[in-house]
Order: C-alpha cells, then sequence, then structure tokens
C-alpha cells in the first residue's frame, strides 16, 4: 500500500480539526437550547464577549502573522527540497490553525457559561475563516514557489 503524502496528511488533519470545532460547538448549543447546562455567568456576559472577540482577533493577527513569517523563512531557505519545505510548511500551518481552532473553542466554552447565541455566531465565522485555510495544492505551491507536479511527487 502506498505511503499517504505529506499533503493528503495535512488535508486529513485540517478536516479532522475543522470536524472537531463542529462537533465541540454542536454539543455546547444542544447542551444549552436543550438547557441541560444553567448558564452560569449570565451577568458577566458583556466582558465575556469583549474577551472572546479580542481573544478571537488576536488569535487571527498572530496565526497570520506567524504563518506569514515562517513562509518567508522557508522562502528564503534555498538549500531546502520540496520535501522539507513542504513539512516546514505543514508545521507553521498547524501552528496558524491550532490557534484558530482555540479561539472557536473558546467560543463555544463562553456560549456554555452564558448562553448567548452571539457566541456561536462568532464561532461559526471562525469555523468558515478556518475552513478557508483548507490546504489547496496550488495555493501551496504557489507559496512555497514550487511547481504543482513537484508536489504530486510527494
Amino acid at each position: 500500500m502506498k505511503n499517504p503524502s505529506v499533503f493528503s496528511t495535512m488535508n486529513i488533519m485540517h478536516r479532522a480539526l475543522l470536524a472537531g470545532q463542529v462537533i465541540f460547538n454542536a454539543i455546547m448549543f444542544y447542551l444549552v437550547y436543550s438547557k441541560e447546562m444553567m448558564p452560569l455567568f449570565t451577568h458577566q456576559e458583556k466582558m465575556m464577549q469583549i474577551a472572546a472577540i479580542g481573544y478571537a482577533a488576536i488569535a487571527i493577527f498572530a496565526g497570520t502573522s506567524l504563518f506569514k513569517k515562517k513562509l518567508a523563512l522557508i522562502n528564503d531557505d534555498t538549500g531546502g527540497d520540496a520535501r522539507t519545505k513542504l513539512t516546514k510548511y505543514r508545521s507553521a500551518s498547524m501552528l496558524q490553525w491550532g490557534l484558530m481552532e482555540a479561539a472557536s473553542l473558546v467560543c463555544g466554552i463562553c456560549l456554555l457559561l452564558t448562553g448567548n447565541y452571539a457566541f456561536l455566531a462568532l464561532s461559526a465565522v471562525l469555523i468558515l475563516y478556518f475552513a478557508m485555510l483548507m490546504p489547496v495544492k496550488n495555493r501551496i505551491a504557489a507559496q512555497l514557489n514550487l511547481q504543482s507536479n513537484e508536489l504530486d511527487e510527494l
């Protein structure tokens, strides 16, 4: 059996992280909607909204900034082959994805604690943004200055 490529491994990891966020937030929504869990911090809702929005903004900014910095380092390294570049790219992507996932999960927790569905909406926006970060061969090839056929060989 053929070993999975680095690219297919990235796709599987991205889909797993995406599914985890969706499932987690769906469970939080169910617990609040069915009143299985009563919100404990309804009086601190505004403070938690500000914190969740701030954390989401910081996560997006930090994830994007760190990803771009790591991508610049990868492209500056002229001695690396395509597999090495793609492995470093996967590491940079995982860092960005992790920050995005954490922001989505924080919104789910805030939903559970306050019962405010605005957190679910913010989490949905973060999940959609996360879904747009899905690894696509052409985008990866362009970002790493590689040819598509070099990625196909991996």
